[in-house]
């Protein structure tokens, strides 16, 4: 093929030609990886040989590695540039893959050797080798292997119908985001806003023809808006775009669709045998099934709805104070005022720590903890071609010299790009027939302010957590050492990915890390101990709220995907319904956050966005021994290493997890760590 994507790349480690590579080459390049995985597939039907795991397990997981580069490729584009036409092809491919995937996981000849394998005598595999049995043979069953002809065509109509919709969730949400500005043409109305916000907006402003200031809902735009405008009229305003997204009643509505996302996944949970469609996805989670969901979240409820209502009261108290005891509290005041709460209790603001928390120095920062604790090194090139130009590419190196990764950093927000924080793979970890240890292609993608006019990029606190965060999850892929593709690190089980990436926040807020990295980026003066101690001391600042929050973000996820009969009622108030229990604030009418909630409707956390919360469990109890042996001690960071980051999904994450912790998961850890005084009894 004449593609880019099927000849010698000639780039340093092998990696991608994104200078070589137009939108044009991606549909062909898929559709030939296809072809390359479904001919392999062949063969392995064909093979007439008894079905062995060499020549049918391991030559089925290797099967698509090509295709995955490919794919990986780019969603990394994807992530970073989404416009009507990257949208249109990631459609087709998107459906492309859908029925690819159908057709290997339908085919019958394939699930008949994978079964015999499968019901064969395996005393000679190795933990990794049953693990990729057992969850190659679980994962056919759970998409329609066992199904008669007649329910196989239903469950691809069913599927393909869900690939749509996903797509289009999506692309309504990035659009209604992108359509949306608050312009500003007297500089009075700003009131408050630090002067790098009021800047960046007049500089969107100018490149959008435009005098004075505008604002989108991006979130280096939106959350200081929020967090520090003074005039409550444009808060309002603000907020009510931002929390509206989706459900406008405009060309971009999301409610409908959300609805058929919910209906059509509870049609095919039956069509295989759940009674809904949490069921079909728990029972392959470390959760199990729905009712250890809600008990966690029902304890966590317990535990953190008191705390998260007296800060709410502190904070409207402060907002009287302010305003006069008739003051109605609104969710727009929310960030308003919590700032102001934040301010008198710890002395903190957060224009106050930016200057210390400069981007650059903060991937150093990131960069000395993985070197404290892993002994990894990084090595900035230059050389290597990107899928955008503010990408920006390390060579990653072991402690012994030996290279291990390339991690592609996309820090900045542009229009178009999906909003938040993420890592991906473009090319997967794994040790061919050869013995070739190929070594994973990694990104991390967040959304900061853009720096202009040579200024610099300097983060809050919470951003600095979130570049944590996600170097937690690089960290993950970067130290992948497994020996088959489909087991490489992060392809874990759902509720277990986020803990590696959550056990990296601790570090930003301990005083032993900060000093090495948190410096005036004008005067070079190191970040001053009282600075540091409010920090600590603010760490813990609306810890109720924020866990009743995500518990709600749970429970809704649940609410959607516990339904056991199709839903056609109104999305915002089932939404309401749902929370109404854990409600701190009264909800403002006609806003919601399903038809905005991507990581349900159109990501991977559909029935696992207690993820979150477990995972933070799981680090909490982690960190605790971190905590007793020394927060940078190599001996303990070698065990997580050993026992989790390199081990990917060769062993069930539990047994992982106990190896390195010596006991099963505890919840103590984490309400000791947020500061929770009340402990329900029946944890």
């Amino acid at each position: 093929m004449n593609n880019p994507f099927f000849e010698k790349y000639n780039t340093p480690f092998g990696a991608i030609p994104y200078d070589k590579i137009t939108l044009e080459h991606f549909i062909p390049a898929v559709k030939e990886g296809i072809r390359l995985e479904s001919e392999a597939i062949e063969e392995i039907c064909r093979n007439s040989a008894p079905a062995t795991f060499e020549n049918t397990i391991e030559a089925l997981d290797r099967a698509g590695v090509k295709l995955s580069e490919i794919l990986g490729a780019f969603n990394a584009l994807i992530n970073a540039r989404s416009y009507d036409e990257i949208l249109a092809i990631e459609e087709e491919i998107e459906l492309l893959y859908t029925a690819h995937s159908n057709n290997i996981s339908l085919n019958s000849e394939l699930f008949r050797r994978i079964k015999s394998v499968y019901e064969s005598d395996c005393t000679g595999l190795d933990k990794a080798q049953r693990r990729l049995l057992d969850e190659t043979y679980k994962c056919f069953m759970r998409n329609g292997a066992n199904l008669g002809d007649t329910e196989k065509e239903e469950y691809r109509r069913l599927t393909e119908r869900l690939t749509t919709l996903s797509i289009k969730f999506q692309e309504n949400s990035i659009k209604d985001t992108d359509e949306y500005t608050l312009h500003v043409t007297d500089e009075k109305e700003l009131d408050g806003l630090p002067g790098d916000v009021k800047e960046a907006a007049a500089n969107t402003a100018k490149e959008s023809g435009k005098e004075g200031w505008l604002f989108t809902l991006h979130r280096p735009s939106y959350i200081p808006f929020i967090t520090f405008c003074r005039n409550r009229e444009l808060r309002r305003q603000m907020f009510m775009a931002y929390n509206t997204i989706g459900a406008k009643g405009n060309k971009h509505d999301n409610r409908e669709i959300v609805k058929e996302i919910a209906n059509t996944r509870l049609r095919l949970a039956r069509l295989l045998g759940y009674n809904t469609y949490s069921d079909y996805v728990l029972c392959g989670r470390m959760a199990q099934n729905s009712d250890a969901v809600y008990s966690m979240l029902g304890k966590l409820t317990w535990s953190y709805l008191p705390v998260a209502r007296r800060e709410m009261e502190e904070i409207k108290a402060i907002a009287k104070e302010s305003e006069g005891e008739n003051f109605t509290f609104k969710p727009w005041d929310f960030a308003f005022y919590a700032e102001k709460l934040k301010e008198r209790k710890y002395n903190l603001n957060d224009e106050e720590t930016r200057p210390y928390f400069e981007l650059n120095q903060c991937i150093h920062g990131m960069f000395y903890v993985a070197t404290r604790l892993y002994g990894l090194t990084f090595k900035q090139n230059h050389d290597i071609p990107t899928f955008n130009p503010d990408v920006k590419v390390w060579e990653v190196y072991d402690y012994d010299g030996s290279y291990l990764a390339l991690l592609y950093c996309d820090f900045f927000a542009r229009k178009g790009k999906h909003a938040g924080a993420w890592m991906d793979s473009i090319k997967p970890q794994y040790k061919d027939k050869d013995g070739k240890d190929h070594r994973p292609h990694i990104t991390l993608s967040t959304n900061y302010r853009k720096p202009s006019h040579g200024k610099p990029t300097l983060l809050n606190f919470d951003e600095l957590n979130t570049l944590m965060h996600e170097f937690g999850h690089c960290l993950h892929g970067i130290l992948s050492d497994v020996t088959y593709p489909g087991q490489c690190s992060p392809n874990v089980l759902w509720d277990f990915v986020e803990m590696p990436s959550q056990i990296m926040e601790n570090f930003a807020s301990e005083e032993e890390v900060l000093k090495h990295f948190a410096f005036h980026h004008k005067t070079g003066e190191d970040i001053p101990q009282e600075m540091l101690n409010s920090i600590k001391e603010a760490k813990n600042f609306n810890v109720g709220y924020q866990c009743v929050r995500q518990v709600g973000l749970g429970l809704i996820d649940q609410a959607w995907h516990n339904i056991q009969e199709p839903f056609n009622g109104d999305v915002i108030a089932y939404e309401h319904s749902v929370t109404a229990a854990l409600r701190v604030m009264q909800p403002e009418a006609g806003t919601g956050i399903t038809p905005s909630f991507g990581h349900i409707m159109s990501g991977g956390y559909a029935a696992g966005y207690y993820s979150y919360k477990w995972a933070e469990m799981l680090d909490a109890d982690a960190y605790s021994l971190f905590k007793e042996n020394g927060i940078l001690d190599m001996k303990t960071a070698q065990s997580f290493r050993d026992n989790i980051l390199s081990k990917g999904d060769s062993e069930h994450p539990m047994e992982l997890y106990m190896r390195f912790r010596g006991h099963k998961p505890q919840l103590e850890p984490m309400l000791k760590r947020d500061g929770i005084p009340t402990i329900c009894p029946h944890l």
